[in-house]
């Protein structure tokens, strides 16, 4: 981590204002909604490079080439053995011009590379430690850990992006009311009633599926008190509250429907230095930002849940007594796997930075974690040392059976792209099932391939939008296509370089003659990740889109792949239309 020493050099303005940090996702307050709602193929591009016969390479062997007609029959035929599934329209007319045929059906309303997702309402009834859910990191910074802005507008978009957890970390503040904000740094802060206000606006505009709102709990007994009010009056009937009595499983998303919940500690390491009622002296926590900095930070940015709790006076636990009645997931510690484990013992969570969870993950039984994160939640959050905001790789994490692996969802990596095609399965619920061999012990993980596809990368399309990648000429493009969700499946293949001209139809790339064949065991964890790179000779290649989808969504056949800019946006224009890859999958 950035480590005390470096944060007090930030405190007492030793260190420079400025960071070269890498870029961030604007604040474009778009959502996942929008994607249901834009009509796509009404505005992208449908120039091809005149070198290549597209609609002759996709309907190669169904149509007459002296004649260019494909019939009826052999449009049936097409769609039945290349694309799988039955022809769009029993009112085929009786002979198509290949060229009319290709703008028809394959540049046409829902021909992408996966199909409309939906939710499988019966899959979300089993315990919320039975899912992945889509996760963030310090929600509510913009930028980097150090100096950024705190803002509602960056949980806003999280949750427009399908987040379904969003991290606070709490201090006292002023009269105004408890803050929000990076302790230790220069990050600005904002009100917590802000910051609850805007998860109240947004919680359930993309996914009706319940927002865990975790908070890194740095308040006083008196402030954490003020919390409460503020999340029963902010919240009003989405806040849940828990019933009394240790949980022994965890209630199901179907079952908190429309619902925030809340995770919080019930034990707190600044309550150790608050004076006990009884005592003669009042209960007064020290400025809780000095107890923060005292406690918070070691290896990573958030405290390890792990080790042995410490005892509190009955007086401090009736005097937070208010908050600690409406959290649902506590975030507590355990000494063992086999104490987690005892039998009628309740259900908890805990978090471990990205290192302590490979460190973990490394010395311990499969068979035991698996049962670990079948009772219990286990998050993983990025190192301390990521203070520009970069994401590691989930995959590990996943794969660990990790239900809450926290990213930052303000970066616009390669992480988030993975993260972001992961979760547009189970119609952006924010909720996935995990497979069985995550959730049962006794079943082990797949030794075998239970998928086999090739992918093969026919053309793009709209590529003047990227004409000024290059300051002279034109981008030598390539495609990368990647395996990853998972660490077994890992792979990537990449096409060959493509440069005509910078603009008008010679820009557009083609490369036919690349065929990639993959084969996945975990095929549920599974992403394809495709990125758009530019070709640099005397620096690193330059990045142009990128597009991710789960594996087991792939439908065969040709199909039309959307590209999306660093933050998820579709790239083009009016003028130049939206970018596109042309890929067949078999």
């Amino acid at each position: 981590f950035l480590s005390r020493h470096c944060a007090r050099a930030l405190q007492s303005g030793k260190m420079g204002p400025c960071l070269s940090t890498p870029k961030h996702a604007s604040l474009t307050l778009d959502s996942m909604r929008d994607r249901d709602t834009d009509d796509y193929f009404q505005t992208v591009s449908r120039v091809f490079h005149p070198k290549l016969d597209v609609a002759a390479v996709v309907f190669r062997g169904y149509f007459d080439v002296t004649t260019r007609v494909i019939t009826k029959p052999s449009l049936e035929k097409f769609f039945k053995e290349s694309q799988k599934e039955p022809s769009p329209d029993s009112r085929l007319d009786d002979t198509y011009d290949v060229d009319a045929a290709f703008d028809t059906f394959i540049m046409s309303d829902g021909n992408f590379l996966v199909g409309k997702s939906t939710v499988d309402e019966q899959k979300m009834h089993e315990p919320m430690s039975h899912y992945f859910i889509n996760s963030s990191h310090n929600t509510y910074l913009t930028g980097d850990q150090l100096l950024s802005d705190s803002s509602t507008d960056a949980i806003k978009r999280a949750l427009l992006h399908g987040c379904r957890v969003i991290e606070l970390d709490c201090y006292d503040g002023g009269k105004a009311g408890p803050i929000i904000k990076h302790g230790g740094t220069r990050t600005k802060a904002i009100l917590f009633k802000d910051a609850i206000c805007a998860i109240e606006q947004d919680a359930h505009t993309v996914s009706e599926f319940p927002v865990i709102v975790t908070l890194e709990n740095h308040c006083s007994v008196a402030k954490r008190a003020e919390m409460a009010t503020i999340l029963k009056q902010a919240l009003g009937g989405k806040l849940f509250t828990p019933p009394t009595g240790n949980m022994e499983t965890w209630p199901s998303p179907a079952s908190l429907k429309n619902k925030v919940v809340i995770r919080d500690k019930l034990k707190h390491k600044q309550d150790k230095k608050v004076k006990v009622l009884g005592s003669g002296k009042n209960v007064e926590a020290p400025a809780s930002e000095d107890v923060a900095e005292e406690n918070e930070k070691s290896d990573d940015d958030e405290m390890d849940d792990d080790g042995v709790d410490e005892p509190e006076s009955l007086e401090l636990i009736d005097a937070s007594a208010p908050l600690a009645h409406l959290v649902t997931v506590e975030n507590a510690k355990f000494k063992t796997f086999a104490d987690a484990m005892t039998p009628g013992g309740k259900c908890f969570s805990c978090s471990w930075g990205e290192a302590k969870l490979l460190s973990r993950v490394a010395k311990t039984e499969k068979q035991t974690m698996t049962k670990f994160t079948e009772k219990h939640l286990l998050r993983c959050y990025p190192a301390g040392h990521r203070f520009l905001s970069d994401n590691y790789d989930p995959s590990p994490a996943w794969q660990a059976g990790a239900q809450m692996v926290a990213l930052n969802f303000q970066a616009n990596d390669k992480p988030m792209w993975v993260n972001r095609g992961k979760f547009t399965a189970n119609g952006d619920a924010g909720y996935i099932l995990k497979p069985k061999w995550l959730l049962d012990p006794a079943v082990g993980e797949p030794q075998r391939p239970s998928k086999t596809f090739a992918v093969t990368v026919l053309a793009g399309a709209g590529w003047e939008n990227f004409k000024f990648a290059e300051l002279v000429g034109a981008p030598d493009t390539y495609v990368k296509i990647s395996v990853t969700g998972n660490v077994v499946d890992g792979k990537t293949q990449q096409t060959n370089v493509f440069c005509d001209q910078r603009s008008g139809p010679h820009c557009q790339p083609f490369f036919d003659q690349t065929l990639f064949k993959f084969e996945t065991k975990q095929t549920e964890l599974a992403v394809l990740l495709f990125t758009v790179f530019d070709k640099d000779t005397v620096s690193q290649d330059d990045f142009l889109a990128q597009y991710s989808c789960p594996v087991s969504m792939l439908r065969h056949g040709t199909r039309v792949l959307p590209l999306y800019d660093e933050s998820g946006l579709y790239i083009g224009n009016g003028k130049y239309g939206k970018a596109c890859l042309l890929v067949k999958i078999e």
